[in-house]
């Protein structure tokens, strides 16, 4: 199985590679693509550097493999629990930890486009964005419980001899990589008909026109501050609330349906002109 296992890893890991090393050529040779990205040179070369040794472990193994697959794993999770952290901090109506899902779901609609276009993984993003349902898939179910079952299956030498020389701890190993692969599967299932009823692409559509239209005028009066009022789109109501800052403005938008929109992003060029 480990051998089949490491065959798909590496099928992963060398389309990300590619990604890497397209954005990597494109910085060093198009014209204004690195500045449109804002890419580092150093950062993706290092990044495209780094994959290249995963590819080149999973295809041949050795001893670095469990701790790759454990890395990948911890990445993919941290990223999932970082998005969820910074949803319940800042979104309204998301404190509560008991509505992750939603502080996921606000977190992940405004930051997914900026992550996308900063990551020199960009374009295996863009393969397999059909759709938020995609997405969800991709992060929750590949991400998450894929790396996961990776970093449990190649790890079996660390874990397997505590089955016999500390059944509990052996045990307690085996369900917390179990619990954490059902977790990310069950969370797919729970934040994709959430989307559904929670977000609205019309409410998303306005708070994107709605951010896009903050003046930097605008922005440097309320900077700190944080304003609600109404627009109107054809014969729908949608209540606007803005939270200003010139590192991180926050749209959030809710129409009639009680559906929401959000947008968010940071507007430093303000920030430059009013120094």
């Amino acid at each position: 199985m480990h051998r089949g296992l490491r065959w798909l890893n590496a099928f992963g890991v060398a389309v990300t590679l590619a990604s890497a090393l397209v954005v990597l050529g494109s910085d060093l040779f198009v014209p204004g693509y690195r500045a449109l990205f804002g890419d580092a040179v150093v950062v993706v070369a290092g990044y495209a550097a780094l994959h290249a040794w995963f590819l080149w472990t999973y295809v041949k193994g050795g001893r670095a493999l469990p701790w790759i697959a454990l890395a990948r794993a911890l990445a993919g999770l941290g990223f999932i629990g970082e998005l969820i952290r910074v949803g319940l901090s800042t979104a309204p109506g998301t404190t509560d930890g008991s509505h992750w899902g939603e502080a996921f779901l606000a977190t992940f609609v405004t930051l997914a486009p900026d992550w996308i276009a900063w990551t020199p993984a960009r374009y295996v993003y863009q393969i397999v964005d059909f759709g938020p349902t995609a997405m969800f898939a991709f992060v929750f179910l590949g991400r998450g419980a894929w790396n996961a079952f990776s970093a449990f299956a190649f790890a079996e030498p660390w874990w397997r001899p505590l089955r016999s020389t500390s059944p509990i701890l052996g045990r307690a190993v085996t369900a917390l990589a179990v619990g954490v692969i059902v977790t990310c599967v069950w969370a797919f299932f729970h934040v994709v008909p959430l989307y559904a009823k929670t977000f609205s692409p019309d409410a998303q559509e306005v708070a994107q026109l709605v951010f896009a239209g903050i003046e930097c005028e605008q922005m440097r009066a309320h900077d700190g501050s944080t304003t609600t009022d109404r627009r109107q789109r054809g014969d729908v109501t949608y209540h606007v609330r803005i939270r200003y800052g010139c590192h991180d403005t926050q749209v959030f938008v809710q129409g009639q349906d009680g559906r929401i929109g959000t947008a968010r992003g940071p507007r430093t060029e303000c920030c430059t002109d009013a120094t």
